[in-house]
């Protein structure tokens, strides 16, 4: 495959597919990036003492200067917006699970024409936070409450910050290669000027 078909691949495939994957990507990468900053640019902190027996929903919603954080934190022109839905639920005194949804409209450069173009960026997502060592905890000795698709996070203290949760779950959704939907590679155009070029001599050909 030449390499521009390694680029269109690349556009269309992200590297961290898998959900396993995104984990080691926010641990390894996010994580060690953020060390140093004192509060996270999207924050809403949970007391899980204050979890009812019901569950806590929450509606949170990015303001214009969180939105300017974020898009500085993510490389991004801007964030326009921001707006999550999370649903908290208690699975027994030392576990907490988040479901947690999002959605966002960004204006991103297209890696094509170097140009800003505005795009939706949505997504959902499930973790359960325990206060155990992670020694104790493995997929095989978790209660049946637990889901195929739910992360596992530790947290210290009685409280979660479930807009920082967000903002990386956010981050992981956001295209690698962004490129607007009218944009087109220079080598589609060159194929479809070289098939012009045929079909006018075959035209000639046959006169």
């Amino acid at each position: 495959m030449d390499k521009i078909g390694n680029l269109q691949d690349m556009i269309v495939k992200k590297p961290y597919q898998k959900r396993k994957d995104n984990i080691q990507y926010r641990k390894f990468f996010l994580k060690e990036r953020d060390m140093e900053k004192e509060t996270p640019e999207f924050s809403y902190m949970v007391d899980i003492n204050r979890i009812s027996a019901n569950g806590t929903v929450l509606n949170l919603s990015a303001d214009k200067s969180q939105c300017e954080a974020l898009a500085k934190r993510f490389g991004l022109i801007s964030v326009l917006e921001l707006q999550a839905h999370i649903a908290l639920s208690r699975i027994n005194k030392k576990r907490v699970r988040v479901n947690g949804s999002f959605d966002a409209k960004v204006v991103q450069e297209c890696g094509i024409t170097l140009k800003p173009f505005e795009q939706r960026v949505q997504d959902k997502f499930a973790v359960v936070f325990s206060s155990e060592e992670e020694t104790s905890v493995r997929k095989n000795e978790i209660d049946l409450d637990m889901d195929d698709e739910d992360d596992i996070e530790f947290f210290q203290g009685d409280k979660i910050d479930v807009g920082e949760l967000v903002s990386e779950y956010f981050s992981l959704a956001l295209d690698p290669f962004p490129h607007a939907p009218e944009a087109v590679f220079q080598s589609e155009i060159d194929d479809k000027n070289e098939k012009n070029a045929f079909s006018v001599l075959e035209k000639l050909k046959f006169k």
